[in-house]
């Protein structure tokens, strides 16, 4: 395992850790949002660095506009992301499409494409990088939730089981940012 500073888009740098294609980083979530019942405002992150995905079960149940607390703690929010790395340094930018993940047995909700087409349709996002999103967004669906074509009773590999690792280091991971 290796320590890395990340930056997620503007924010950082934030602590993280980086374990072979895999990573998670930490930030603290603002005072404005309300943690699960014995819980922090500390968000771990988790980064599939070869698909380009990030993926976090919020710690948060509500925000100022939001509220989750019918989701429960167990549902993990997957973000398809580009990647740009740099020796002790990488770069996390959001590529709009988001998946729900819940680990309880309802189905998988998928989010955003509607942004994710406006994107490409006002060019701030190439046809290139459009393309090679929607590949490596796929490569995540069909490796860790549905391995077949047909859905099965539960996910095929979710959580990742190469995060387990990561997701058994203590908090915080280095010094807490928090979020604007």
């Amino acid at each position: 395992m290796e320590r890395i500073e990340v930056w997620r888009g503007e924010l950082g740098p934030l602590p993280g850790v980086r374990d072979g294609d895999a990573l998670a980083y930490e930030f603290q979530m603002p005072d404005r949002f309300e943690p699960w019942p014995g819980g922090t405002l500390l968000e771990r992150v988790f980064v599939l660095l070869d698909l380009g995905v990030s993926m976090s079960v919020p710690c948060w149940r509500r925000g100022v506009h939001t509220d989750r607390s019918a989701e429960g703690p167990t549902t993990w929010y997957v973000d398809l992301v580009t990647v740009e790395r740099r020796p002790g340094e990488v770069t996390i930018h959001d590529l709009y499409a988001d998946v729900i993940v819940p680990v309880d047995g309802r189905h998988q909700r998928l989010l955003d494409l509607d942004e994710y087409a406006d994107a490409i349709e006002a060019g701030a996002l190439s046809v290139a990088d459009a393309v090679d999103g929607l590949r490596r967004w796929q490569r995540f669906l069909d490796r860790h939730l549905h391995a077949t074509r047909e859905p099965l009773g539960h996910w095929t590999d979710f959580p990742p089981r190469r995060l387990e690792a990561l997701a058994a280091l203590p908090t915080p991971l280095g010094p807490v940012v928090t979020a604007p």
